[in-house]
């Protein structure tokens, strides 16, 4: 019975003759995540590849390489300018498109199947010639820039009818193009130091207000709730905007520093005068 084994590790680093299989798109590119690496290690059989979704450079064409396979051998030029190890690549045609563009997630899964098959075909072409493979290798495909989560490709795989080894790097080594889940897509560690430290600046905004529903999804509602109750807890003084004009309350100012300066400047008779006519308003009649 087929297996798919998981290990981590590094896929360059399989044996001679190994069949290393990435998933790819119809235009030619191979510009990020794992893809990048493949060109950068063998740039002759990424010539082999862009030639084969170029021509003839139509959109008939690249589509119509959607759900195939094309199964390189180890390219002369690969093997004296890196330190390959005479390794085959398998290119599984997964998505029409790549970044923004990239096919949906049904259209992927269901072209890795086809793939698979296609690829089956064209090792037993090349088996019928004498040719003899090693095992074949993959990286956790589709699951990186292609957004798929890795079980539902390994579900595929699994169906495929071929033992394949899946290497995932280890703990100290990120892939390019990304290392765990979010969301269902593969995150590297840039990703996941901007979720705990989004998750503390949240924490921190909880200080200035409660969270609820409405909030917890945006910290700066938080704060601005936050700063509208410690004004509400502090007394409120009149302004001039209070419905009083500047005019009036300047004019109140000014009279009772009048009234002030002259309860102060008062002579002494005065002051007696008023607390005797005080006296007699306070008798009973």
């Amino acid at each position: 019975m087929p297996r798919i084994t998981e290990s981590t590790g590094d896929i360059f680093a399989a044996p001679q003759n190994s069949v290393l299989i990435h998933a790819c798109n119809c235009r030619g590119v191979w510009g990020s995540g794992v893809a990048l690496e493949f060109k950068k290690r063998y740039p002759q059989a990424f010539e082999v590849y862009h030639e084969e979704c170029n021509t003839p450079s139509s959109e008939f064409h690249q589509k119509s390489l959607l759900g195939t396979a094309l199964l390189i051998p180890p390219q002369e030029e690969d093997l004296s300018t890196t330190a390959d190890e005479g390794h085959w690549i398998a290119c599984l045609f997964t998505s029409v498109d790549y970044g923004k563009k990239v096919s949906s997630e049904f259209v992927i899964l269901e072209s890795t199947k086809k793939a698979m098959a296609d690829l089956q075909k064209k090792m037993k072409f090349w088996k019928a010639k004498g040719q003899e493979f090693g095992d074949l290798w993959a990286v956790r495909i589709n699951s990186g820039k292609f957004g798929v989560p890795w079980d539902r490709t390994k579900r595929i795989l699994e169906q495929c009818g071929m033992d394949v080894k899946v290497v995932a790097p280890g703990a100290d080594v990120v892939e390019v193009g990304g290392e765990g889940k979010q969301d269902g897509r593969e995150t590297s560690i840039l990703d996941k130091t901007a979720i705990v430290e989004g998750q503390a600046s949240l924490l921190n905004a909880t200080n200035e207000g409660p969270v609820t529903e409405e909030n917890s999804k945006d910290p700066a509602k938080i704060s601005k709730k936050g700063k509208k109750r410690k004004e509400s807890s502090t007394p409120h003084e009149p302004q001039p905007s209070d419905n009083v004009s500047e005019d009036q309350v300047k004019s109140s100012k000014r009279r009772k520093e009048k009234k002030h300066d002259s309860e102060k400047h008062e002579s002494p008779s005065r002051k007696k005068a008023k607390g005797k006519t005080l006296q007699s308003s306070l008798e009973p009649r």
